[in-house]
């Protein structure tokens, strides 16, 4: 189920790198365990039995479970004893679904203060509807272990966006699927894999030319499946044809500049967008051998690229090389690898004035560089982490011509990227890379932020869309700051948010809503924070006038 909707992965990852909390206070109050209860109903009357999880929304500790609790018979759930902090909590019932939840995980965001008692977080849950069916291939055999993908269609067919399952859904022994729990709604059923591009098999795994129920191999041609609460929709079977052949392809990895062939190299390679131009998905192969060879294997017919891995490979880089497997092996194809460039420059931290803990921030400090290539293929151009000296010395290398680009991360809390310069020069639309250059004069300027905006939001004229999501955003305004200084939060159930780790400075305050409806902004409140600053703000937010359609974050 995984394949038919927009991963949240994406949403979390960037989520982590802009929501940051401030380093642990020691104020004894902090430590007093907060309470939460609530109530499990399908809109009438209280379920027995299911799971109500209190995650981690912390960017360190995310997802981790702090709490678990079951419901009673009346469908009332009691988590005590929870330290103070940022969660989700989730109601856990796999053949249910949370009404409301939209496109993102069912759940609600919740800020938990020292020995709050935190009641009515209710939840309404339905029970999914239920579809099952058989795979097999075209003498009648079963296809075991086969991947069932689902879309979910509006009323025109056109695939709807939604929460990635992460549960597998796959044939048994016998060529049954059963899929459980889904969302009311239209959805199409397929198995196998697309002929607009490549696939790769993995082990003795054979692949098979993507079919929608019943047996159709084009989309247009699909049979739309209904699906209702509490419903079973019985014998929706899919016959694939014959198994897709598996071609290999092999080849060299040499030098530009002497034609040598180049050992042990970590390779990478992947299959192509119907454009040729970007790569899809990849795998890594095994290093190449002594003679500078490599060798692919289960490729079904299809566009390819195979490159180096810049993950892996510190002083090479090499452009994608392109090849087409059709109806036989490919041989032949050359890999030319160029010693890469470099850049090096020096880490600077401001809004710290304690020497030690400046020495802490620094110690922690790891540089992320993603060069923007000018090549005729995108390939994965990030380079590994590199360490950060305690005088601030850092050095990439291997940097193929581009644009750089670069960002921090590391263990200690509160860091964010204020600004990148050349030569005392703004480089914020990144560094130009051209092939030998030795670039000196890098300047990352770090900000760490101790600063803390507590605020309240209240919405006006009406009430928030199903599946809605809402954002504190704290922008930092004024001469010479630029907005990747800035942070955001998510505002939980009862109207909270905290943004933390702000570098002192001038910041403007607002709140969106994101949802299918549309993207609803608030008035903005000012803020002007110290070291160490804290301050409380109110917002209101008008859910009669939405700024667009269809935003996200």
């Amino acid at each position: 189920m995984r394949s038919f909707i927009r991963p949240l992965a994406f949403f979390c990852a960037a989520l982590s790198l802009c929501v940051a909390t401030a380093s642990a206070q020691t104020d004894p109050s902090r430590s007093v365990p907060a309470t939460i209860t609530g109530r499990v109903t399908d809109g009438e009357k209280g379920i027995a039995g299911v799971a109500v999880s209190l995650l981690s929304a912390d960017p360190s500790t995310r997802f981790r479970t702090i709490a678990r609790a079951k419901t009673d018979g009346e469908g009332r759930y009691r988590l005590w004893n929870v330290p103070p902090g940022r969660y989700q909590i989730r109601p856990f019932a796999p053949v249910y679904v949370v009404q409301g939840a939209g496109e993102w995980p069912p759940g609600k965001p919740l800020m938990l203060a020292a020995g709050e008692e935190v009641s009515d977080i209710d939840f309404r849950i339905e029970r999914g509807g239920v579809v099952t069916g058989r795979v097999t291939d075209a003498d009648g055999n079963p296809l075991v272990g086969e991947m069932v993908s689902v879309a979910p269609v509006d009323d025109k067919g056109v695939q709807r966006r939604g929460f990635t399952d992460p549960r597998d859904f796959s044939t048994d022994d016998r060529g049954i699927y059963r899929l459980y729990g889904l969302q009311p709604g239209r959805y199409r059923f397929s198995v196998g894999q697309s002929e607009e591009r490549g696939a790769i098999s993995y082990g003795r795994r054979k692949l098979y030319r993507r079919t929608f129920y019943p047996d159709a191999t084009e989309e247009a041609g699909a049979r739309i499946v209904e699906v209702t609460a509490g419903g079973e929709a019985t014998d929706i079977d899919i016959t694939v044809g014959r198994a897709l052949k598996t071609f290999r392809a092999s080849g060299r990895f040499v030098s530009a500049e002497t034609g040598e062939a180049v050992p042990n190299v970590s390779f990478s390679y992947g299959t192509l967008d119907p454009r040729g131009r970007r790569i899809e998905r990849s795998l890594n192969g095994p290093p190449t051998n002594a003679r500078g060879e490599f060798l692919t294997e289960g490729l079904t017919p299809g566009r390819y690229a195979v490159f180096t891995s810049s993950q892996e490979n510190v002083e090479w880089y090499s452009e994608a090389a392109p090849f087409e497997v059709t109806d036989a092996d490919v041989k032949g194809i050359v890999v030319k690898l160029r010693r890469g460039s470099s850049a090096r420059g020096v880490v600077t931290i401001e809004g710290v004035s304690d020497r030690a803990t400046a020495a802490r921030l620094m110690g922690s400090v790891r540089l992320y560089g993603f060069v923007e290539a000018r090549s005729e293929i995108m390939v994965q151009s990030g380079v590994r982490p590199v360490a950060v000296g305690a005088d601030g010395s850092f050095r990439f290398t291997g940097l193929r011509p581009g644009k750089l680009r670069i960002n921090a991360g590391g263990e200690m809390k509160g860091l964010t990227v204020s600004r990148v310069e050349l030569s005392g020069a703004s480089a914020s639309g990144g560094i130009d890379i051209v092939e030998g250059a030795q670039v000196a004069g890098v300047r990352v300027v770090l900000a760490y932020g101790s600063g803390v905006v507590r605020g309240q939001l209240s919405f006006t004229n009406g009430t928030l869309p199903a599946g809605a999501r809402v954002f504190a955003h704290a922008r930092r305004v004024g001469a010479g700051n630029e907005e990747r200084g800035g942070r955001s939060a998510e505002v939980d159930a009862r109207g909270r948010f905290v943004i933390e780790g702000l570098a002192p400075g001038e910041y403007e305050i607002r709140a969106q809503v994101y949802s299918n409806a549309g993207v609803y902004q608030s008035d903005a409140q000012h803020a002007s924070l110290a070291e160490n600053g804290d301050m409380n703000v109110a917002l209101t937010l008008d859910l009669s006038a939405p700024r667009n359609r269809g935003g996200r974050p």
